[in-house]
């Protein structure tokens, strides 16, 4: 089937916002970790109010390199949102760690602070934590949680760009926090990610990390890295979004108020987003398909495949049920994150969506489910 409303489409400045950069490094043969890597660097840090950042070929390389940079012991066990995506538990299991699966909260679906508290054992080494659609979790709790355990608490900040937690910007909780800049983001570098931290040491040393795990004179290795440099061309692209992602984060805010006016009333259709006292990056607009609605989650979803409207079911599976994690898996119930993974839907969502684009894809739930006249 033609996909004539894609999910996701990547929103670009004007080309003439990065034409002449671009054409300077191309010209230089100075093609990664160059100036314009340290000065997205440096932006990223004042936007997100961290000491410091790192740039990274992509969030996944990220998260791996700060897991092992916490030096946790072999088969340690991490807690890990059951409703995440998969970079997260694969961190964990890059580094020879052991996911433990926890469940989401109903209201906003992030990280429940209970259900990880329960999941928690001796042989606990530390707990990763995920905003979800562009939530923040319950950063104080969970903060209190980690120290009262004496472990790390790392953040898989991957949609959280421009989210807030009681006022203050993600970015400098937790040990780490690290950012994805991939298509699918609100602000995007084509592909990048971007660690933010505290600590001094901890920043260092990742830089070191993305570039094989080479010692300050660039021969001796000093332990076993990536190759995770951030392109000259990709800080480029990641500088002018960056700069537009407020206008972005509107737009999309925008879009989703929109959705939820046309959608509101909908039997068995709710809404998933933040409580009052975080905001977020409106990375998705994400509905639940519920009881009560015309038919379920997964029937919505095909049949509005039939009318090229690209939709995605998000997070589905719920980690603990998916083919590479459900063996590490002890049995536990996870009811809240395997409801989430059968009724979530995201729908399409830019940061230069058209409010056409939007109607057509209400009135397309609507036919669907019956519900106009």
């Amino acid at each position: 089937m033609t996909v004539q409303i894609p999910i996701i489409r990547p929103t670009l400045p004007p080309f003439d916002e990065v034409e002449g950069a671009l054409r300077e490094v191309w010209a230089s043969g100075m093609l990664t970790v160059g100036q314009n890597g340290r000065d997205l660097e440096a932006e990223f840090a004042a936007r997100c109010d961290a000491p410091h950042a790192v740039s990274m070929s992509s969030c996944t390389s990220g998260l791996i390199l700060l897991v092992q940079a916490m030096n946790l012991p072999e088969g340690g066990e991490v807690i890990v949102p059951a409703f995440t995506f998969a970079a997260t538990a694969h961190a964990v299991v890059w580094n020879r760690l052991t996911p433990v699966f926890a469940d989401c909260k109903r209201s906003d679906l992030t990280l429940d602070v209970e259900s990880t508290r329960n999941r928690m054992t001796e042989n606990t080494v530390a707990i990763m934590a995920t905003t979800i659609f562009g939530v923040p979790p319950d950063m104080d709790e969970l903060i209190a949680l980690a120290e009262e355990a004496g472990i790390p608490l790392i953040l898989d900040s991957a949609q959280a760009l421009g989210s807030t937690y009681k006022g203050k910007t993600m970015g400098s909780f937790g040990v780490g926090e690290v950012f994805s800049m991939s298509p699918t983001k609100v602000a995007t570098a084509c592909e990048a990610g971007v660690i933010t931290t505290r600590d001094p040491e901890l920043a260092a040393r990742l830089k070191r990390s993305r570039d094989y795990g080479k010692a300050p004179d660039g021969q001796d290795m000093e332990f076993v890295g990536l190759s995770a440099r951030l392109s000259e061309f990709h800080a480029i692209v990641a500088r002018a979004t960056l700069r537009h992602l407020d206008e972005y984060i509107a737009h999309r805010l925008a879009g989703i108020e929109e959705y939820k006016k046309r959608l509101d009333g909908l039997p068995g259709i709710s809404f998933v987003g933040p409580g009052p006292d975080r905001t977020t990056s409106c990375n998705y607009m994400v509905i639940r398909v519920g009881a009560g609605a015309a038919m379920p989650r997964n029937d919505l979803y095909g049949a509005l495949a039939e009318r090229g409207i690209q939709t995605k079911k998000y997070f589905f599976p719920a980690l603990h049920q998916q083919t590479a994690f459900a063996p590490m898996h002890d049995g536990a119930s996870l009811p809240e994150a395997e409801s989430a993974a059968a009724e979530c839907l995201a729908v399409p969502l830019y940061g230069h969506i058209s409010e056409e684009t939007i109607d057509t894809v209400c009135q397309a739930i609507r036919d669907i489910l019956g519900a106009n006249p």
